[in-house]
């Protein structure tokens, strides 16, 4: 079992010139997006927003996303604070910052796999990863722990393959980022563990093991003692991840169907959103490189025309699709995010393995890999017209930023500074495009942020002046319960505002208060 033989011409050119490309390449496909006006932060991004200016003001360290125990947000929220420093809070910032993280979790990748593959083979796979429709949206997305465990994932990868560097430091750090991974987002763990397990077991030595479990068992108990210690008492808020699929042969054509939405990269939690022609196009292929790869797999082995990086990697695939089959009953399209890179370099080791054994002519593979760049770079201008919500835009509308601005200087400008929302999530986007000027709350009477809450009902309380603000369509019948309907303001067809809220009408409109 030899992995595909690496490029000797490859080596040339210093790793720094390959790096320099993947993140140039890599921040200017982004751009579309970033400059479109249909750009704006959904609900859980403009949490880890507040997280971060919370951070920025000195008024709060987070360790993991608000209200629970996973999604580790150590490494998101500083990062968005420091820019946010630089640049203010906005959208664009935030969106920044986290691109810069995945973008160093490509580096690591690019790295990781010019061991096995060498350095222009790893840079053209690599590049594919880059431009991959999948990674699109989410590789900007502040979604707490997602973009951290890709880097991590990275960074575990290039220290497990960097045999030159001192044994047990090499494996207890590996043990550290395992662990961080655990506590950053769980779903990467599966597709990692046939690659780290074998690479343990190539070592040959007893003390590798040793070392890697030790770096676990060490990061394990120091993060008991940060989080006894810093979290003492903020747990009331908290939740779990539900765990189990009691529906397992029912969930497969959604399990499938969840592949192919997180290849087309559109999607917003577990709905899928319309991708454009060509990304649709790439989705479709690599969705069938998914199904080749099987029957590959299955012709390798009967033949043992074994190829060792093709089994792992695959390896990692199946045992990502089956944890997330097993485990998981939601059936979020993010939650395969983890998939992507398993199987850009899965393919890319064999195609190059084809290239090798000359059943692919070279010119011929130098072709198919541009034309997959050019599409995939296709596939992410189309991005620049992407959303996540449900209503249509004009050309020569405002933006969909500059319309929440309207939402939020309409309450303000009537003197509510307080805001309860009928719709999940819009609470947060409120919040964080107000810099926190307008605080809000959903009809429930415990969120992620309790502060919020008590500050909201406070106000209530007080008999301050506060609003009722929602998507239009979505009022639950609140133009039935105010005296005067007419006052419920429509802000181009999208979103409605009420003034002048009391507690009868938030209690028929179905908000709940603690007691």
């Amino acid at each position: 079992m030899a992995a595909t033989n690496p490029s000797s011409a490859g080596r040339t050119v210093p790793s720094w010139v390959y790096l320099t490309a993947l993140a140039a390449i890599g921040l200017v496909s982004r751009l579309p997006q970033l400059f479109s006006p249909d750009l704006l932060l959904d609900g859980d991004e403009c949490i880890l927003g507040l997280m971060a200016k919370h951070l920025a003001e000195g008024r709060d360290f987070p360790i993991f996303f608000y209200g629970q125990r996973y999604g580790l947000a150590i490494v998101e929220a500083p990062l968005a604070a420091l820019s946010f420093l630089m640049a203010g809070v906005s959208a664009v910032p935030l969106k920044l910052a986290m691109l810069a993280l995945w973008l160093v979790g490509i580096c690591f990748y690019f790295l990781a796999f010019s061991r096995p593959l060498g350095h222009r083979r790893s840079f053209w796979i690599t590049l594919v990863l880059v431009l991959m429709p999948a990674w699109a949206v989410s590789s900007m997305k502040a979604w707490s722990g997602y973009l951290t465990a890709f880097t991590l994932a990275g960074a575990l990868l290039y220290v497990l393959m960097k045999t030159d560097a001192h044994t047990r430091v090499r494996y207890v750090a590996a043990g550290v980022l395992t662990f961080l991974i655990y506590l950053s987002q769980p779903s990467w763990l599966p597709g990692l563990a046939p690659v780290v397990l074998f690479l343990l077991w190539s070592s040959r030595r007893l003390s590798s093991w040793l070392s890697y479990g030790a770096g676990i068992a060490v990061t394990f108990v120091a993060t008991m003692v940060i989080l006894a210690v810093w979290l003492a008492g903020s747990a009331e808020s908290w939740t779990r991840p539900a765990a189990g699929n009691p529906e397992l042969l029912r969930s497969i054509p959604r399990v499938l169907e969840q592949l192919y939405v997180n290849f087309t990269g559109a999607y917003f939690l577990r709905s899928a959103v319309d991708p454009g022609p060509i990304t649709s196009a790439v989705a479709a292929l690599w969705f069938a490189i998914v199904v080749a790869a099987v029957a590959l797999q299955i012709y390798r082995i009967a033949t043992q025309n074994y190829l060792l990086w093709s089994h792992l990697l695959f390896a990692g695939v199946a045992t990502t699709l089956l944890a997330n089959w097993i485990l998981l009953d939601v059936r979020d399209i993010r939650y395969l995010l983890s998939i992507n890179v398993l199987i850009v370099f899965l393919a890319g080791v064999e195609f190059f393995d084809l290239v090798d054994h000359h059943r692919l002519s070279l010119q011929r593979g130098i072709a198919t890999v541009v034309l997959i760049v050019i599409l995939q770079a296709m596939s992410m201008v189309e991005f620049a017209h992407f959303s996540y919500m449900w209503w249509a835009n004009s050309s020569d509308g405002p933006s969909e930023a500059q319309t929440l601005e309207r939402v939020i200087n309409t309450m303000r400008s009537n003197g509510a500074t307080q805001a309860f929302s009928t719709n999940a999530l819009l609470q947060w986007q409120i919040m964080f495009y107000s810099r926190e000027s307008v605080v809000a709350r959903w009809t429930a009477a415990a969120d992620r942020y309790p502060p919020y809450i008590r500050e909201v009902d406070r106000a209530l309380a007080g008999g301050e002046r506060v609003a009722i603000v929602g998507y239009v369509g979505y009022t639950g019948g609140l133009e039935r319960l105010v005296r005067n309907p007419q006052a419920i303001v429509d802000i181009d067809r999208k979103y409605f505002v009420y003034i002048g809220a009391d507690r009868r009408v938030l209690d028929q409109a179905g908000f709940r208060f603690a007691q």
